[in-house]
């Protein structure tokens, strides 16, 4: 239902900011991808690993968005998004699948320019929340207190504006003041964008990965890039 809410107030802030052709172009668009979605799936990616210890002698300032008048919040309970859309942010009526993400353990970092959503990023510390960064399979050792991190999405007129970059900051500040060594998470081989947010944080690249997925059936495939890739 909260999909269907969300898929109602997207379709009418297309129709109110760009017109009834381009409602009806993005519409189709995303009718047919979700079809083929549904049968089939792949992509290639490289698998990421973060030492949070890397951003302790970099300097927060040099993160900011190039944006003013921002703000910035971490979700970590469905309370508390209650508490933001009361004040006037959107939140569960912009982020699908928030609420259920959030319910899991799952923990949101959101920027905000007025009452809009104008980006979130998710951190998994744990098996059930992971679904709200990154559904891939690949390892992530949350026994031994490593996270997960993905899930992250930006309204298209904010691109190119550092969102990503900051959001990034901040949820590796976030893990490392929880005690986490290290992070992990997947990049499309094909996403320069996000690459180039990752490099800025010093990261390993530890593999190279296939997925696969035909209805319910899944493949995946690692290439180790390091010596110590795997949990």
């Amino acid at each position: 239902m909260r999909k269907v809410l969300w898929l109602l107030g997207r379709a009418r802030q297309i129709l109110q900011t760009e017109g009834l052709i381009s409602l009806l172009r993005r519409g189709f668009s995303f009718v047919f991808s979700s079809v083929v979605r549904f049968f089939f799936a792949h992509g290639n990616y490289y698998l990421y690993q973060h030492a949070t210890g890397n951003i302790r002698n970099l300097n927060e300032a040099d993160f900011m968005p190039k944006i003013d008048n921002f703000t910035f919040k971490i979700i970590s309970t469905n309370q508390e998004a209650d508490e933001l859309e009361a004040d006037g942010l959107e939140f569960g009526s912009q982020a699908i699948i928030a609420r259920e993400s959030l319910a899991k353990g799952g923990v949101a970092f959101c920027i905000f320019v007025g009452p809009e959503l104008a980006h979130i990023g998710w951190v998994a510390m744990t098996e059930e929340a992971r679904k709200a960064a990154d559904g891939l399979p690949y390892c992530v050792d949350f026994r031994n207190g490593q996270a997960c991190t993905g899930g992250t999405w930006t309204a298209e007129k904010y691109r190119g504006k550092g969102l990503m970059t900051y959001g990034y900051w901040k949820r590796f500040q976030y893990i490392g003041e929880k005690g986490v060594r290290t992070s992990r998470n997947a990049v499309d081989t094909s996403n320069i964008a996000s690459q180039k947010v990752h490099a800025r944080f010093n990261p390993k690249i530890y593999a190279q990965a296939r997925y696969l997925r035909i209805l319910r059936w899944e493949f995946w495939k690692e290439t180790p890039l390091t010596q110590n890739g795997h949990c």
